[in-house]
């Protein structure tokens, strides 16, 4: 009988290390709490014509890729028009002047990049791996010989989220403080709908600047050309405001029309928060034997491709298993 192993979390590095798990001939469960998969592959739909349904991203914005083991997977995720090109070059807002930037290629999603979640979980219950959305873990238990997760015994456990979160459930004091110590910032991200055609700027990186630190034309990057921008506040305006959060949204999205001079009519608008949007790059904390913890914080580079490596290479660290 194959070992069992728990993988608590939905988002890219859970979805990646479930395939290598699964592919190594164990028994895979993922466990998610959220309403949705993909982690922080924020999706939102509009709600009023002539857009009604169409998907914004509001978490991650991109991704980009370096290494041959993600190219590969995103030349799969291209042939199946998951996925596309979309620009290498952002504008640049600093002290009120506009320049250029470039920089690697950024891919985005037609469907939104939780596309993709969505699409592995499919592949990865085909497989035989088991899916339950909507399953919040409160407790996780080394038993030694077994892990309990809720009660239910797995011969292993993976961690797919911050440490922070981690520390939240695993049944361990000194554990717990050693993950709890990870950085994580916060974002709100709002998006709006204007009356008039998409600007004309692809993306900006918006610098020191007191609330704006992105600002997406979503059009472009779904290709669609959909009016609609996604605004991405600093992680200092998002630390005192994550209550409440409907309150600023007034604010971002003014910011947001003043630094593209935009002045058509908002027709449509929306704010999210991330209180673990960004995750600081981290040393891994030595876990037991029988668990692991995987995401884009191993890296010196935390991103979409750092997540999706670093649960490639969940079994480095279950070597119980081995």
């Amino acid at each position: 009988m194959p070992a069992s192993v728990a993988v608590i979390g939905s988002g890219i590095s859970g979805i990646s290390a479930a395939h290598k798990l699964v592919d190594s001939g164990f028994s895979v469960t993922i466990f998610d709490q959220g309403k949705n998969p993909g982690g922080r592959l924020g999706l939102r739909s509009l709600r009023n014509p002539p857009f009604i349904n169409r998907p914004v991203d509001v978490g991650a914005a991109y991704f980009t890729v370096s290494q041959t083991q993600f190219q590969n997977k995103v030349e799969q995720w291209q042939s199946l028009g998951l996925v596309h090109q979309w620009t290498d070059t952002f504008h640049v807002f600093k002290d009120y002047e506009i320049t250029t930037t470039t920089g690697p290629m950024r891919y985005g999603a037609k469907k939104g990049l939780r596309s993709l979640a969505i699409h592995e979980l499919a592949e990865l219950t085909k497989k035989g791996v088991t899916h339950l959305q909507e399953r919040k873990i409160t407790s996780v238990v080394d038993k030694k010989n077994k892990v309990l997760v809720e009660n239910q015994e797995f011969d292993a456990v993976v961690f797919a989220m911050p440490g922070l979160q981690a520390s939240r459930i695993i049944q361990d004091e000194d554990l717990k403080k050693e993950l709890s110590k990870q950085v994580c910032l916060p974002v709100l991200s709002a998006w709006f709908v204007i009356d008039s055609d998409t600007p004309k700027y692809d993306a900006m990186f918006v610098n020191d600047h007191e609330v704006i630190s992105l600002i997406i034309n979503d059009g472009k990057r779904r290709k669609d050309n959909a009016p609609v921008v996604n605004v991405l506040t600093t992680n200092d305006y998002a630390k005192t405001r994550l209550e409440n959060i409907d309150y600023y949204l007034d604010e971002i999205v003014d910011h947001g029309l003043e630094i593209w001079n935009i002045k058509s009519d908002v027709v449509e608008k929306g704010i999210t928060r991330w209180s673990m949007a960004q995750v600081a790059p981290s040393s891994r904390v030595a876990m037991p034997e029988r668990m692991a913890i995987v995401g884009d914080a191993y890296s010196d580079n935390p991103r979409i491709e750092a997540a999706w490596l670093d649960g490639v290479a969940v079994l480095s660290q279950l070597e119980v298993l081995n």
